[in-house]
């Protein structure tokens, strides 16, 4: 366990912890702090509690300590209607879920941090209902001042995980222009790109296009997640016809925008008519399990 930080106790036990022979599995709390559990006798109140995942919870000694040494994955989302029935921080729930997870399990194998999440993306096509959007070059400027920032807090690794369509191209090419001026490694994808493979081999097609935009993949996903947030009685019984152009496939590897298209089809790309929080649960997990995966590997591949 000695990759994920430096243990420190709870409740007093610092005494306990050095002495404890061995740990049950590390638990990851809401509040991103990793929990070791000891082996054996155990009393209530003596978790021995490692350094917290969250980069925003450590002091500066701590970040400076663990940067040159760790990977800090920063998410990018949205904030934005997602149809009739999903809340509008969809995209942002749905990947801080995925980090949450995927930072447990690579944890185990190296020191990871997570950033304080970026919730603001580009999305001015949802503003016809609602969204807080941000123009592209000011998304671009915000994510290349993180990138910055944390180059200049001595991390050398970064990974940039996104949830929102509208900051795909935005996070790649940010990955071309840092390393230009900042001595780091950066690696970039959007959750569904990466784990499309694992996903097809579970069937997720089934439940829609995806990731789509509020039908039935994200809608399962938010089942999963938050299913207190999801109105039941709004579920869009239809999927529009036509989808939205940009989910219709009209030529391979042609990217398509047209004016208004999400305002023609209400806002949501198909109907979420076979979403479950079981099938939202194992689309979690398998996205977690290669967002994990690809972590590592990034992180082991620096030099």
């Amino acid at each position: 366990m000695a990759s994920v930080g430096v243990v420190v106790a709870a409740g007093g036990a610092v005494g306990a912890a050095r002495k404890a022979s061995s740990y049950h599995s590390p638990s990851l709390t809401r509040s991103g702090t990793l929990i070791l559990r000891a082996a054996g006798n155990h009393h209530e109140g003596e978790d021995y509690v490692t350094r917290s995942f969250r980069l925003a919870e450590l002091t500066r000694e701590k970040v400076r300590e663990l940067a040159p040494h760790s990977t800090v994955i920063v998410a990018t989302s949205s904030t934005e209607q997602h149809g009739p029935h999903l809340p509008i921080n969809t995209d942002a729930a749905i990947v801080d879920a995925i980090i949450s997870r995927a930072a447990e399990r690579a944890a185990q194998q190296i020191s990871v941090l997570v950033a304080p999440p970026l919730h603001f993306g580009f999305s001015p096509q949802h503003l016809f209902a609602c969204a807080l959007t941000l123009r592209s070059t000011t998304f671009y400027q915000v994510i290349w001042d993180i990138g910055s920032s944390l180059a200049s807090a001595g991390f050398r690794r970064i990974f940039l995980l996104n949830s929102h369509g509208g900051n795909d191209e935005c996070d790649r090419l940010l990955t071309k222009d840092l390393v230009i001026h900042h001595d780091v490694t950066v690696a970039a994808c959007s959750y569904w790109t990466i784990a499309d493979a694992a996903l097809k081999e579970i069937g997720a097609r089934d439940l829609g296009i995806i990731p789509g935009h509020a039908g039935g993949f994200e809608t399962a996903l938010m089942m999963a997640i938050a299913p207190e947030l999801v109105d039941y009685d709004l579920l869009p019984a239809t999927s529009p016809d036509p989808g939205p152009i940009s989910s219709r496939g009209v030529f391979p590897g042609l990217a398509i925008q047209k004016h208004d298209e999400w305002k023609r089809v209400g806002g949501y790309s198909d109907a979420p008519t076979k979403a479950t929080a079981e099938k939202g649960k194992l689309i979690l997990a398998t996205i977690a399990d290669v967002v994990a995966d690809a972590v590592i590997a990034f992180h082991r591949s620096f030099v």
